[in-house]
């Protein structure tokens, strides 16, 4: 059994998740020795990650294919059309904190693979956090009779990563969790997410053509980390 240590908050980790994050498209590939590094991997990032979560809610106009948030314009036709329907929106920003990248920088400077693990585990833990953050909010909006879309982030389909820097400056993201953005558009911790949560009053499945979010909305088929 590879089992990463119960009673943490990354216990439920999926160690396919962490492989395919590595470049492994199945345990079946790998031996006992390389999934207990896995899973070892799974236990040094959860300890070195500070998770933090920042949200707001904004109004939403969409004009064609740019969604107003809150006087911000994203131009984005996919984005557009996952939020369609909405009249509010969540922005959302989380991270696992420096400490990972620490980590990580120093197993690269010795032991390259096992750093690739590292760097599996920490976008599997990542997506375990903000999958988390994101039912409790589902939650709360139920509340209000509310629903949530999954969130989209910049870099999936035509939504620029440029976008980084008004998303977390609406948030004021870097004082409230350490999240910086580069020239680029790449952030700092590395993982590190931000994104567009739609606010509807119509649940998922009834509101015709709302995405899935995650691959599914990725037109970058060839991606090695796409899910099959």
């Amino acid at each position: 059994m590879h089992e990463v240590t119960p009673g943490k908050w990354y216990s439920d980790a999926d160690i396919g998740e962490v492989l395919r994050y590595s470049g492994i498209r199945s345990a079946e590939d790998c031996s006992g020795a390389m999934l207990d590094e896995a899973v070892s991997a799974v236990g040094q990032v959860g300890e070195a990650s500070l998770p933090k979560c920042i949200t707001r809610e904004c109004s939403l106009v969409i004009d064609g294919d740019v969604c107003r948030v809150d006087g911000m314009a994203f131009r984005s036709a996919s984005l557009a059309a996952h939020l369609s329907g909405c009249e509010r929106a969540l922005l959302f920003a989380a991270t696992l904190g420096s400490g990972v990248d620490l980590l990580i920088s120093r197993y690269s400077a010795v032991r390259m693979s096992y750093a690739v693990l590292l760097q599996g585990a920490a976008a599997a833990l990542i997506e375990l956090y903000c999958d988390r953050e994101c039912a409790a909010l589902e939650q709360r909006y139920a509340r209000e009779g509310c629903f949530l879309l999954p969130r989209f982030s910049p870099g999936y389909g035509d939504f620029s990563l440029a976008c980084q820097h008004s998303l977390t400056g609406a948030l004021n993201a870097y004082k409230y969790t350490g999240i910086a953005v580069s020239a680029g558009g790449q952030m700092t911790p590395m993982k590190s997410v931000s994104a567009v949560i739609g606010i509807s009053r119509t649940p998922k499945g009834q509101r015709g053509g709302c995405a899935s979010g995650k691959c599914a909305d990725c037109p970058n088929t060839d991606c090695i980390f796409r899910r099959v």
